[in-house]
């Protein structure tokens, strides 16, 4: 039986579409701050209604990648109030896929992540208890839209898990701030934050595996 593309291409081509757009205006808000910040600035109060939207589309669909949105709150807000926004904003978005993936399984999350990232998940989460997840809650808050579908495929109580969200995503965001701010070009500020984020991956990746391994989770 040969594979056929065509029914895959009403869930492929949007991701396909959003992903070059959005790698597209991430560009954009880098390379033309101040003509973008005047543009987006005649929207008014209506900003922030259209960044909660915009976020919630990256972050359910994880693999979009929305960091040109806290660029773009940065230039308009600075660096204080866009992490504090994006905070707000982001935390309960998390409680969806958490949502979406205890209710309709592994199934979805393969669909949305892919199998890459769904197995990278199952490495850090499964068997994982309170401990890892506050830990990956703190260390990895820029991976969070993948790894909140994790622990939804996981037995972890979703009082523990909306709880631990919003304690732990503050250090988390805070640690994020931190390396973003000591920065005043955006572009230098935005590499230490991906080389960071990268650091941090693998420090949590590592303390999971011992804590697994000498069953302290």
């Amino acid at each position: 039986m040969g594979f056929k593309i065509k029914p895959l291409l009403p869930i492929v081509l949007p991701i396909i579409i959003t992903l070059v757009v959005s790698n597209y205006l991430q560009y954009e808000v880098m390379s033309n701050q101040i003509e973008f910040t005047t543009w987006l600035s005649h929207f008014g109060s209506y900003i922030i209604l259209i960044y909660i939207v915009l976020q919630a589309i990256t972050i359910i669909i994880a693999p979009i990648g929305g960091f040109f949105l806290t660029l773009t709150m940065i230039i308009l807000f600075g660096e204080t109030y866009a992490f504090i926004i994006g905070y707000l904003v982001s935390t309960p978005i998390y409680l969806i896929n958490f949502y979406l993936a205890r209710r309709y399984g592994r199934p979805l999350v393969l669909k949305i992540l892919g199998q890459s990232s769904v197995e990278k998940l199952d490495h850090l989460v499964k068997d994982a208890g309170i401990l890892i997840l506050i830990m990956t809650r703190v260390l990895q808050s820029p991976n969070f839209d993948y790894l909140s579908y994790g622990w939804g495929l996981t037995k972890i109580p979703f009082k523990t898990f909306v709880l631990i969200n919003f304690i732990a995503g503050i250090p988390g965001t805070f640690i994020s701030y931190l390396i973003f701010s000591q920065f005043d070009n955006l572009f230098f500020g935005l590499l230490a934050f991906y080389i960071s984020t990268g650091i941090l991956a693998g420090l949590a990746i590592y303390l999971t595996h011992i804590l697994k391994k000498h069953n302290q989770f």
